[in-house]
């Protein structure tokens, strides 16, 4: 990228213009390098990780291993997903935003479900989200920890190793506590905010807008 930059500084003198449309038109042209995939994705003792081809993985973002990602699903800017020691496995219309750490340990894989939104900064260590979770920004969940369906944790918890937040568990502090039920039909909430997401890089970004699946109706999210 940084090559790329410089070679759209030189051009710049041959646009005659400092225009910033100029500069994107001519990075429009240019080829992507061809390690670029290399970088972002990578082999793990000879596992590489099983990306759909419906789903967005940002610039410097990081997939190693032993890692599945299914459709509709997007890996955000900077974040990195690291199935090493074991397996991990992300759902549908699930989005790990920024600077968030998904990894593993040598007891238990990292699974994350359908419809899951886990906000920047998060780490998610080791355990079990369930379908239909939202995950502040900043918490922390530790190893052989389970969040139940329909949950929400709230930014900068921590939920403790081994913890297990019954669904429809609003959990908040460090340690984290319940504090109160979710009602069960906000998970029509926690859904939309998911396929928003789907819709914020399929379509606004341009990344594929063709590419079926649900679409964010205007709903009221989390």
């Amino acid at each position: 990228m940084a090559q790329t930059l410089r070679k759209a500084r030189k051009e710049k003198l041959r646009f005659g213009s400092d225009n910033t449309r100029d500069i994107y038109d001519f990075l429009d042209r240019i080829e992507v390098c061809p390690v670029w995939e290399e970088i972002m994705i990578k082999e793990f003792e000879g596992i590489k990780p099983r990306i759909d081809e419906k789903t967005y993985i940002a610039d410097g973002a990081q997939i190693i291993g032993k890692v599945t990602i299914k459709e509709y699903s997007s890996i955000w800017f900077n974040t990195v997903v690291r199935g090493d020691v074991n397996y991990i496995e992300i759902g549908r219309y699930t989005n790990i935003q920024d600077n968030s750490v998904v990894h593993v340990a040598d007891d238990y894989p990292a699974i994350i479900g359908d419809y899951v939104t886990i906000g920047h900064n998060a780490t998610v260590h080791a355990c079990k989200v369930e379908d239909h979770c939202l995950i502040g920004m900043g918490a922390i969940i530790m190893d052989g920890a389970v969040i139940g369906r329909g949950s929400i944790i709230a930014a900068g918890a921590v939920v403790t190793s081994n913890q297990k937040i019954p669904p429809f568990s609003l959990v908040a502090g460090i340690p984290a506590k319940v504090i109160k039920v979710v009602p069960e039909e906000d998970i029509i909430k926690i859904h939309s905010q998911a396929v928003k997401y789907k819709d914020v890089w399929s379509i606004r970004y341009g990344i594929m807008p063709d590419c079926g699946g649900e679409s964010y109706d205007g709903g009221e999210i989390v």
